[in-house]
């Protein structure tokens, strides 16, 4: 049985086709409401407060993730006087957190999407790295809890900048 030249083109255009109405619709949603990408869409609407410009509400969104990152490492720095316990790799990890932020700022501005997207995926491994450290410790931790919303942040930043032209 031979297939017909004809028959695959034509299924072809229409699958390619589909997917650019599918793309379409799904752009146009993106510009309405860019958090739509997001794992945590609230929290990205709370940061980003009604931007569609989808860099701007990026770039809002990383300065937002520096300014509470900033204040995790203050919080950590205090509680390293008290009890270690895994608080020096929090406080190492913020600070490398903020590191890549910071790049990840100057990657917007230079239109580098790659070192974008590695900047943002350190952090978040950052953010990660410290709640794991933390989990196992006792009572009311602060860090693990600003840890984990610092991971959704992130996370949030990260799918954001899929969009960044």
């Amino acid at each position: 049985m031979s297939i017909n030249p004809h028959a695959t083109v034509l299924v072809t255009i229409f699958l390619l086709l589909a997917a650019s109405c599918r793309s379409a619709a799904a752009f146009s949603l993106f510009l309405d409401d860019p958090c739509t990408v997001t794992d945590f869409p609230a929290l990205c609407r709370g940061t980003i407060k009604g931007l569609k410009n989808v860099n701007a509400a990026t770039d809002v969104a990383i300065a937002e993730l520096m300014k509470r990152t900033r204040q995790a490492r203050d919080i950590a720095k205090k509680e390293l006087k008290v009890v270690d316990g895994g608080v020096s790799t929090c406080l190492s990890n913020f600070n490398s957190a903020f590191d890549n932020l910071d790049k990840a700022l100057k990657s917007i501005k230079e239109g580098d999407r790659f070192s974008l997207n590695i900047n943002l995926s350190a952090a978040l491994t950052d953010y990660d790295t410290c709640s794991e450290t933390m989990k196992g410790a006792r009572g009311d931790n602060v860090i693990y809890k600003s840890a984990g919303v610092l991971y959704k942040m992130a996370d949030n930043c990260l799918a954001l900048s899929t969009l960044v032209n």
